[in-house]
């Protein structure tokens, strides 16, 4: 397993560990992280949908926003794995971008598992 410090920057985690501290709230992190580990199991299925609906847009918008929001949490490997399936679905290679997604099981495991611990 990659060493957290790898896997995540810890100045970003400590900024949303600040939001939580100035709203007296504990809870804010471990809700992101959920709703990121709930969006990343659903990935799969809403970017097969979106291109058996012809909405290829809609599937580089899917890779993109997970994107974003690894980065935002402090999730950066995992962040630059969909930078890279955001790319090939906006080349058009979609069998690619879902390879990617595939072998990257490993690495979302080792994000979400280190994020957890943050």
């Amino acid at each position: 397993m990659s060493a957290p410090s790898e896997l995540i920057d810890a100045s970003l985690v400590d900024e949303i560990r600040r939001i939580e501290r100035a709203t007296g709230r504990n809870d804010v992190l471990s809700g992101l992280i959920s709703t990121l580990e709930g969006n990343i199991v659903r990935f799969p299925e809403a970017f097969a949908a979106c291109l058996a609906k012809g909405d290829n847009a809609g599937a580089v918008r899917a890779a993109h926003t997970l994107k974003g929001t690894c980065r935002q949490l402090g999730a950066q490997a995992l962040g630059e794995m969909f930078a890279g399936i955001e790319a090939s679905a906006k080349a058009g290679r979609f069998d690619e971008a879902q390879g990617k997604y595939d072998q990257g099981v490993l690495l979302i495991a080792q994000s979400i598992e280190a994020l957890k611990r943050a």
